[in-house]
């Protein structure tokens, strides 16, 4: 499947905020043309949060109305989830068209590598402990599949690396906490709406 994938370099992206962004990293392959995604990086630059350069000069978006029945988007998803699931070890899936969902380990892990991603001019956002990231019919080899696979790698490895425990404590705490107050803030409004509901069955008795 692998090797029906268009293959071709992505034009070279401007600077972003006085700065260029990271240099792509060559491509390796297996024995079978697949591409060994696990072996490409054996270091990261700094992330785009703290100084680094982002990966991509422009921000990666979803499309808009993507045929997840056809082949080629088919094609791009398992490739993206391949090197997703090599290169971080969490499971991910295709998700709703134009979106591919992975699995982390907790909501606080979930948070902080959207927001890295994002950084890194890919698009993504989360939903309790999962991640969502692009995909597309019209992504390639070497440019939009291997930017999602890039920036899904350099931040799972600084998640697992460089960020400290009392940092993970920190945000699972922050995590709980917006957890419970949005559980409040729902119980406030289920109220709201039941004591309304009353007010108007009182006013028509009356």
């Amino acid at each position: 499947m692998t090797s029906r994938l268009i293959a071709h370099s992505s034009l070279s992206a401007p600077e972003v905020g006085g700065r260029a962004p990271m240099a792509s990293a060559p491509m390796v392959y297996n024995d079978d043309g697949s591409v060994a995604w696990e072996r490409m990086w054996t270091t990261f630059c700094e992330l785009a949060s703290v100084g680094g350069p982002p990966h991509r000069g422009e921000l990666l978006q979803a499309p808009t109305g993507a045929n997840a029945n056809s082949s080629a988007y088919r094609q791009v998803v398992h490739e993206i989830i391949r090197g997703i699931q090599l290169v971080s070890g969490l499971h991910a899936a295709p998700a709703t068209p134009g979106w591919i969902a992975i699995e982390c380990l907790s909501s606080a892990q979930a948070r902080w590598l959207s927001e890295q991603i994002n950084q890194e001019n890919v698009e993504c956002h989360w939903c309790g402990k999962e991640i969502f990231v692009p995909a597309a019919a019209n992504f390639t080899l070497k440019g939009e599949i291997k930017n999602v696979i890039t920036a899904v790698a350099k931040t799972t490895h600084y998640w697992d690396a460089h960020v400290s425990k009392e940092v993970k404590q920190t945000l699972a705490f922050e995590a709980a906490l917006q957890k419970a107050i949005d559980w409040l803030r729902h119980c406030l409004h289920a109220q709201s709406k039941e004591k309304q509901s009353e007010g108007e069955l009182t006013r028509k008795s009356a």
